[in-house]
């Protein structure tokens, strides 16, 4: 349980172990109830059955008050609605519940002291009616200081949550309820209950004075109908009395809630009158103070209107913090103006020269775009050119390669050529060697003819031909293997051009080679370089064309900044206490 359900449960068994004695000697005094120990007893223990009752219909009743309590977080606004809604309630709801506790708590004990002991009780005929205008006046009189005391004891809480409720955003469903009401109840509770109670007590007074001297009974219902009269009366004077003292505290209270809500919603207190007072009492000296804070807001409202036409130098002839902050708001206000004012100027001077600035980078800036869109356009004319030259010089790589192919295709053939002119040669030695039998053979042939005569002659001839066709082979074979000789030098010369050539054509594919590189970077590096002209030129495209916006900016700074000069000059204060306080 939290604090206020403590509290309350405290208060109030409180009030019933204070009152609930009393009460009972009381009604069996008035009851005249024999013997009076055992009656007692037993509207005790139904008083302490009672207690025992209204303790769980509290804590119950404040169920959720005590999980806004413990509660953290998100959830503490859905639960802050129904706690105040259980607060709002529990005055009306539990003192109800009290009053008809009492009912419970005197008519039991009586029905079984009554009519179920036995006889054991000692009780005149006419308790029954007693006991009944006391089952009205005790629980109008419980009811009276229970709304009360709820009503007080809540209030705290219920303040403290509407505070939350702001804190946290939350609207509070809160009925509306009436002053002149709660008095009205209170009031005619509290003129019933003892009225009844009296005419309870002077009913059996009547009542054993009669059965004492064994009179009729008439007297006692002449009293009781004399008693009824006046609590007729009473019911009627006290919400008459009451109606006219709520509405004599009330009406007041409504015209401040009106005025206040007027002023909250629609914002009149310029043109609404003062609140009227009849007395100075706390309602009278609220109303005064409502006034005065009217008047406050008047003037407050007067200079902000003032402030609102540009005159500063207003003065707020009153004390408070409202005031001191208002009054504090206006010589700030002065103190910026002025600051304004000088900036202002001084604004103005920068933004002219901003503008002639930006009009010399603007030209400028023209005049480096054009320059570098020429620029542009020669590096691609480079890089075309680079292009070329990379082509060119590929060919020309290609061209000594294929050179250095045919070089060393030739020498090998050449080679080829000095192998076949060996074996020539070789060849040629054998046939010289022939030639030289076959000559040797003819002399030995024209020797045997000239041995042999006549019959040789012929044999002769055959050999002189031999011998001339040895000689004719030999002459021939010197000429070949001259003529090989030649061929040998010619083709170690040419070996030799073939080599050389070789070198030079190995020379040149590899500077073709090295061009062909460079010719490359060279082209790779062009086109970089064209690419990065490219980009300056869109640069300075772009801040060309950022200098032109610059340009308007500055156009548009200085048009604000004459406007500001002019706005500034609307206000009015004095120029002292502005430099003062700028200083």
């Amino acid at each position: 349980m939290n604090k206020l359900t403590n509290k309350l449960i405290a208060i109030f068994i409180g009030l019933d172990v204070g009152f609930g004695p009393l009460l009972t000697f009381s009604a069996l005094k008035i009851l005249a109830v024999q013997p009076a120990k055992d009656a007692a007893l037993i509207f005790a223990g139904f008083i302490v059955v009672k207690i025992l009752i209204f303790i769980p219909y509290i804590s119950k009743n404040l169920a959720d008050v005590e999980a806004y309590e413990r509660a953290s977080g998100a959830t503490k606004k859905d639960l802050l609605r129904r706690a105040d809604e259980q607060l709002q309630r529990f005055p009306a709801s539990f003192s109800t519940f009290y009053a008809l506790t009492w009912v419970v708590a005197m008519a039991i004990p009586f029905v079984i002291i009554r009519y179920l002991s036995g006889g054991h009780f000692d009780l005149i005929p006419q308790t029954v009616v007693a006991m009944a205008l006391l089952l009205v006046a005790t629980p109008l009189g419980g009811l009276a200081i229970v709304f009360t005391l709820s009503i007080l004891l809540t209030s705290a809480v219920c303040g403290q949550y509407s505070v939350d409720a702001r804190q946290m955003g939350v609207q509070l469903d809160r009925i509306e309820s009436r002053i002149q009401v709660r008095i009205g109840v209170i009031a005619l509770s509290l003129a019933l209950a003892p009225t009844l109670w009296m005419t309870a007590v002077g009913y059996m007074a009547q009542a054993e004075a009669l059965a004492a001297t064994g009179g009729a009974g008439g007297e006692a219902r002449a009293f009781l109908v004399s008693a009824g009269a006046f609590a007729m009366v009473v019911a009627l004077w006290a919400p008459i009395s009451s109606l006219a003292l709520s509405r004599a505290v009330s009406a007041p209270i409504e015209a401040l809630t009106k005025a206040a809500k007027e002023i909250v919603d629609e914002g009149n207190q310029t043109t609404m009158g003062a609140i009227p007072t009849t007395r100075r009492d706390e309602i009278g000296i609220l109303a005064e103070r409502f006034n005065d804070l009217l008047e406050m807001m008047r003037d407050l409202s007067a200079g902000a209107q003032a402030i609102a036409f540009g005159k500063l130098d207003i003065q707020i002839d009153r004390r408070g913090e409202l005031p001191d902050a208002f009054q504090k708001m206006a010589e700030s206000l002065t103190g910026v103006v002025t600051q304004i004012r000088q900036t202002s100027v001084e604004l103005a001077s920068a933004a002219t020269e901003i503008l002639a600035a930006t009009q010399e980078q603007e030209s400028a800036a023209a005049s480096q775009s054009t320059a570098m869109t020429e620029i542009s356009r020669t590096m691609d004319s480079l890089s075309a050119s680079a292009a070329h030259v990379s082509e060119a010089v590929t060919g020309v790589l290609s061209n000594a390669e294929q050179t250095l192919q045919t070089t060393d295709n030739m020498v090998q053939r050449i080679e080829s050529l000095s192998t076949h002119t060996g074996r020539i040669s070789d060849l040629l030695d054998t046939i010289r060697d022939i030639a030289d039998k076959s000559d040797l053979l003819a002399l030995n042939g024209s020797l045997e003819a000239s041995r042999a005569g006549e019959g040789g002659q012929g044999f002769a001839l055959v050999a002189a031909e031999m011998r001339r066709l040895a000689v004719r082979v030999t002459a021939s074979v010197e000429d070949v293997k001259t003529l090989i000789v030649d061929i040998r030098e010619s083709s170690s010369a040419t070996i030799m051009a073939t080599e050389q050539s070789r070198r030079l054509a190995r020379e040149t594919t590899e500077a073709a080679r090295q061009i062909t590189l460079v010719s490359q970077q060279q082209r790779t590096g062009t086109e970089q370089v064209t690419q990065s002209v490219r980009e300056a030129a869109s640069v300075v495209t772009q801040s060309a064309a950022a200098t032109s916006q610059t340009r308007t900016s500055a156009q548009g700074l200085k048009q604000l900044a004459d406007a500001l000069s002019l706005l500034v000059k609307s206000f009015q204060y004095s120029k002292d206490k502005g430099e003062a306080e700028h200083a």
